[in-house]
């Protein structure tokens, strides 16, 4: 098991079926070039999951439902954008890497052995928030759906999850492997 802590949660991820991009020696020469990632990826029932991790905790006090969609059809905030923004550059190191593209192979060469060959995905995005912006999460998850919705039919992903950390905590897919950090 490797132990990772991040934005207040422990994740403990099985040894040789997890990575993260940051960590990949042939993402971070692009990541210097707009591309972002998602925090953690790894093996469960077949499936690779990918997870993005946010808690907002220490801004709580600023932090409105703005923050996270557009208001009136206005341009979307930059919280937003910046989690559109790693699903899909995520994806596109994904589909890279199966493909066989030029820099996909070096991506793949640096992917753990049981990632290197395409599976399933699931996006999942876990945000801690102040209790009086959870109302806000229906529709920062449908949100982020309708605009991944064509990113996700290319990559084979039904949906992205959106999930608070108390429902998080409390998923048996995510038991064993996320803890609240001590």
């Amino acid at each position: 098991m490797a132990i990772y802590v991040e934005s207040g949660l422990r994740l403990d991820l099985p040894a040789g079926e997890h990575f993260r991009f940051a960590d990949l020696p042939s993402y971070k020469p692009l990541s210097g070039q707009h591309l972002k990632e998602m925090d953690f990826a790894w093996i469960n029932g077949g499936k690779l999951i990918l997870l993005e991790v946010r808690s907002y905790a220490q801004i709580e006090q600023t932090l409105t439902g703005a923050d996270f969609l557009s208001a009136n059809g206005g341009p979307s905030p930059h919280r937003f954008e910046s989690l559109i923004n790693k699903m899909t550059d995520s994806l596109l190191m994904l589909l890279a890497a199966w493909a066989g593209t030029d820099w996909g192979k070096t991506i793949r060469g640096d992917l753990p052995q049981t990632v290197r060959t395409r599976l399933p995905l699931k996006l999942v995005v876990a945000v801690e928030l102040p209790a009086r912006l959870a109302i806000h999460l229906p529709a920062l998850r449908d949100s982020l759906n309708n605009r991944m919705r064509g990113r996700m039919a290319l990559a084979d992903v039904r949906n992205v999850v959106l999930i608070d950390y108390a429902r998080l905590l409390a998923n048996p897919l995510f038991s064993g492997i996320i803890a609240a950090q001590a």
